[in-house]
């Protein structure tokens, strides 16, 4: 232990001194053939460790002065595999360089096993652990985005450790019947499948992203096959760093830094909001009909007290956002140990993460340990045994405290004179408190320990075949705590108005593999043939306890008895099973012909009786062009393999709001009243559907791999339809016949897309590497059938009016078209719709004279994208490395919640207005049509508060240095690198809220965009 920390003392020291070496050089010489034994220009040969280098000649010769003549020298060039040379004397060297094929002996996971990326039939996406480690995210999702193409990622909550993410991979599969206001029209339950070493997992917050080796993205309907109905909507395989044979090896690395709210709107200061309230007054005026009426008749005295007067005549100016914002810190610390005999490998890891926000009170604390040990017991038996346990504490902080700083008036003090806070900003202001006194007085708190494990018994018989029982159990334990004290907005200092509440809730799955595998070759053929049958179980049950009226805050939520006041006191039970039989044979004639047939029978427990079973069938083919003859006298691919896939995949309901006993007929309890007493009710919730089967996705896969110039560049494209039928729907009743409605199979829709991936090596001479990966994705969803005749269900979603309507896409924005200002000269024309100048106008579709909702509202756009992209692009000098990442997502809009709630969203008393945004708003000297007249919004208003949030944003920059292995040598340190990264840099959109990601999401409870700025190293022993 001493070693290791003298070795950390010194390294500690050396960071940041430049270092040079001075010694004795040797010159060598030599020349570099491919395997045909023709000379290659061009190649790049470094002495291994320092930034000495040179590249061969026309003739593929070379020379090149080394520091020893033990030195190593690393030969590379585009198309062939990098090679290291150890000198051992030698002065004159003859190198041959072997062609490689990049990326296709990649290993991919494809689900109870793996296969070369060059034999792959599906679709599959990669993502390594240098993406995710350069990325540096908090969480793995985050690390994700931009990365793949078809893999859309909205963070939909930006508070620390929130986990808020929308994932969809080629788009919606379904409708949901329990859309929510926070998610803005998506619904979480349409996420993949998460797999973390084969335990299912619906959120993989709870990872270090540092633990996690590699991602493989399961996408078209015949690579998800083999998970049934669980990869009906994509899935994600998680493999976590695993032992390796050899001596121990110690890797650690840390990172920390801080973070700032940015993209932050402007608001109305003092002066601006005093002419503001002028124009709010004859904005009043001109909706009641008096147009001649103007500023200069605005008296201020009507309109706000005599201490708002002092305050602007002493040029008070409170900036409430400014004063709530705060640097959050954040830090991340990661040990991981490996190693192993021939027999037995092990893998041990741990990790601490703190995260605080951008608001006080919010913050995030990750604690994670991992142990993995893999035996041979013997020649034909291994036992493997993996833990993962995570301790998370989260603080959400003030869900007011960011609203009520949008909201309070800029002349309000939030001091008092003796400099102590002043609890209303303004005597008349009660609606709205001071939101300093949030932090204190409020306190959100989220607690969880969480343990997934695995087990596996492997057992090889025979050469080829093994035999594999896993078994795989997730614990989590979760205790959210909430208190509301004396002084915070909700409570307003009422004493009966404190409140505690205390849920937890215990969760448990399992999933149980049993896997045969069998592979075999004979001649041309070969064979991997796969059997698998499994069970999985999830349960939970919650517990739900709030009290009120508190004598005093000193106990927050640990003392629920103190309270006198009990408000909720409930519980609640969840329990669903599954059982699956899978087969699966992969064949592969010849090296060029690839064949996968796959089926899966599943069984679902809430389903109703007599359909709970379904078989979900897919086959692929794949054909190695490069294999055939005819592409051997061709010089321009280097790659070339064709894809064709049919598969498909199944829901059970979940991703459509279904829940287990969702489709038998329950009783709810309530109360009435009867002869003056309240008597104790109970009725029917829903009806039960004995014909409630499967909703089933069936989905067509065309794809071709491509390599050209020696695959100096090489990538992808896919284009696939996808087909969703029976889709499982909540369909209502008529109140009167004394049910709320029923689940039923009810429609149909469509995803039809395009995918492209394409990587680049853009400049490989000498010292100098630039590559650059590229995605761009695009994706069509429509509904082709809903129930009965209807063919339209129109809703609101967080003030957003969506309809799921034939035709168009999934929960498609539906409302009035926004048609400009009515400016003065219009009054005439205006009045014929019951309007005024300075009102949002919107179009008269049939042009009949009027504005109805059944008339004249349409389709305006779709709150899903119409095409997303990423560019991760690294450049490599000597011992320097650059990398930074760019996504895009455009052609979405919502009605955005930050433009409802700040710009003039209730046409009220201009006595009481809220603070606004300063936003080029209608004046009758200002005739624009960008927004309209305070006051004065019209019956249309919130039309104009429809918004497009596409984005592009750079998702980090990452400049990093290798300290030369010659200084490490003398420590024997094998690697140390040291790396400083900015999150989030910059974002080039219209939108000018908060952030585009979570446009729609409610402001109670909302937390800025931030950008973090990050140094660290990472060291191997």
């Amino acid at each position: 232990m001493k070693k290791i920390d003298f070795k950390l003392l010194v390294l500690a020291m050396l960071i940041g001194i430049s270092f040079n070496t001075f010694g004795q050089t040797q010159q060598i010489t030599g020349v570099v053939f491919d395997e045909s034994n023709t000379s290659i220009p061009g190649v790049s040969i470094a002495e291994k460790g320092t930034a000495n280098g040179t590249v061969t000649d026309i003739d593929g010769k070379f020379t090149i002065n080394v520091s020893e003549s033990s030195s190593t020298l690393v030969f590379s060039f585009i198309g062939f595999e990098t090679q290291e040379v150890a000198l051992n004397g030698q002065t004159s060297l003859q190198v041959h360089l072997a062609s490689s094929n990049i990326k296709l002996d990649e290993v991919v996971a494809i689900g109870y096993g793996s296969v070369k990326r060059g034999d792959l039939t599906g679709s599959v996406a990669s993502v390594d652990h240098q993406k995710l480690e350069k990325a540096n995210k908090v969480d793995a999702i985050s690390a994700l985005q931009g990365q793949s193409a078809g893999v859309v990622i909205q963070r939909t909550d930006n508070k620390p450790g929130a986990g808020g993410f929308n994932i969809r991979i080629r788009g919606a599969s379904t409708i949901n019947s329990n859309q929510t206001a926070n998610q803005g029209g998506f619904n979480p339950g349409q996420n993949p499948l998460f797999i973390v070493d084969g335990v299912f997992m619906d959120d993989i917050s709870f990872l270090n992203p540092g633990d996690i080796e590699k991602m493989d993205i399961l996408k078209d309907a015949s690579a998800t096959a083999v998970y049934g109905s669980r990869g009906s909507n994509g899935v994600i395989l998680i493999e976590t760093k695993q032992g390796k044979k050899g001596e121990m090896k110690i890797n650690y690395s840390n990172y920390f830094g801080f973070k700032q709210a940015y993209h932050l709107p402007p608001m109305q200061d003092t002066p601006g909001f005093v002419e503001y309230i002028k124009d709010d007054v004859v904005g009043n005026q001109f909706a009641a009909g008096n147009l001649d009426y103007t500023r200069d008749e605005v008296v201020l005295g009507d309109y706000l007290d005599a201490e708002e007067l002092q305050n602007i005549a002493d040029g008070v100016n409170t900036d409430w956002v400014d004063l709530m914002l705060v640097n959050g810190f954040q830090t991340n610390h990661s040990l991981n140990l490996t190693g192993g005999s021939d027999k037995t490998v092990y893998s041990i890891g741990l990790a601490y993460t703190k995260d605080n926000g951008t608001l006080e009170g919010e913050d995030y604390t990750r604690y994670n340990v991992r142990g993995d040990l893999s035996s041979d017991l013997s020649d034909w038996l291994n036992i493997s045994v993996g833990n993962y346990m995570t301790y998370a504490i989260q603080n959400t902080g003030s869900w007011e405290g960011f609203r009520s700083a949008y909201r309070l008036k800029p002349y309000g003090r939030p001091y008092n004179e003796d400099g102590t806070l002043r609890y209303y900003a303004l005597q008349k202001e009660t609606q709205i408190t001071n939101p300093l006194f949030e932090a204190d007085n409020i306190t959100k708190e989220t607690k969880y320990l969480q343990w997934i494990g695995d087990i596996a018994l492997k057992v090889t018989p025979t050469k080829g075949l093994t035999l594999t029982s896993k078994f795989s159990p997730n614990m989590k334990f979760t205790r959210y705590g909430e208190y509301r004290g004396l002084y915070s907005k909700s409570v307003s200092g009422n004493a009966a108005n404190r409140r505690a509440q205390v849920n937890n809730l215990n969760y448990l799955s399992y999933a149980w593999d049993n896997i045969l595998n069998y592979k075999f070759s004979t001649g041309e053929h070969s064979f991997d043939v796969t059997a698998v049958v499994s069970r999985f179980m999830e349960r939970s049950e919650g517990y739900y306890n709030q009290v009120r009226n508190f004598t005093t805050d000193d106990f927050l939520f640990y003392n629920m008895g103190a309270g006198l006041d009990i408000r909720e006191l409930t519980s609640g039970f969840s329990k669903q099973t599954l059982e699956s039989y899978t087969g699966r044979i992969n064949y592969n004639l010849l090296d060029k012909y690839l064949f996968t047939l796959t089926g899966r029978y599943d069984g679902s427990s809430i389903l109703s009786e007599k359909n709970k079973w379904a078989f979900f069938p897919s086959a692929a083919f794949a054909w190695k062009l490069m294999q055939e003859d005819f592409m051997q006298e061709q010089s321009v691919l280097t790659n070339a393999k064709l894809r064709l896939s049919y598969g498909q995949t199944g829901n059970n309901g979940q991703g459509g709001g279904l829940v287990p006993l969702g489709s038998q007929s329950l009783l709810g309890s309530s109360a009435t009243n009867l002869g003056g007493s309240s008597v104790s009710t109970a009725f029917i919730t829903g009806l039960a559907n004995e014909d409630l089967t499967w909703e089933k996705t069936t989905e067509v896969n065309l794809g071709f791999d491509f390599g050209f110039l020696e695959n100096r560049v090489f990538g992808s494209v896919d284009v696939y339809n996808r087909k969703n039928t029976n889709i499982i729907f909540f369909t209502p009743i008529p109140s009167a016949s004394g049910y709320g409605g029923t689940y039923d199979n009810v429609g149909e829709s469509t995803n039809k897309g395009i995918e492209i991936s394409l990587n680049t090596v853009n400049f490989d001479r000498g010292d100098f590497k630039w590559t650059t990966n590229f995605n761009f994705a695009s994706n069509k969803n429509t509904i082709d059938n809903l129930y009965g005749d209807l063919d339209e269900i129109i809703f609101n979603v967080s003030g957003t009016n969506l309809i799921h309507k034939v035709g168009e896409s999934i929960g498609s924005v539906y409302d009035y078209v926004f048609d400009g200002i009515w400016q003065l000269d219009e009054a005439t024309e205006a009045a014929k719709y019951g309007q005024t100048p300075g009102q949002v106008r919107v179009k008269d579709l049939n042009n009949d004279g009027e504005i109805s909702p059944d008339k004249d509202r349409q389709v305006i756009g779709q709150i899903t994208p119409k095409w997303t992209g990423g560019i991760t692009s690294t450049m490599n000098y000597k011992n320097f490395d650059f990398t930074f990442l760019i996504s895009t997502s455009q052609g979405n809009m919502i009605q955005s919640n930050f433009h409802s709630n700040t710009s003039f969203p209730w046409d009220g008393d201009p006595s009481r207005i809220f603070n606004a945004y300063d936003v080029d708003y209608w004046t009758p000297t200002n005739p624009t049509n960008d927004w309209y007249q305070p006051g004065n919004g019209g019956s249309y208003q919130n039309v104009i508060k429809y918004q497009d949030i596409s984005f592009t944003k750079i998702g980090y920059i990452t400049l990093g240095y290798n300290v030369p292995s010659q200084v490490l040598n003398k420590f024997k340190i094998d690697g140390l690198r040291i790396y400083t990264t900015v999150q989030n840099p910059f974002i080039f959109t219209d939108y000018d809220g908060w952030d585009p990601e979570s446009a729609g999401r409610n402001s109670w409870g909302a937390a800025f965009m931030s950008r973090t700025y990050l140094a660290g190293i990472n060291l191997n022993f």
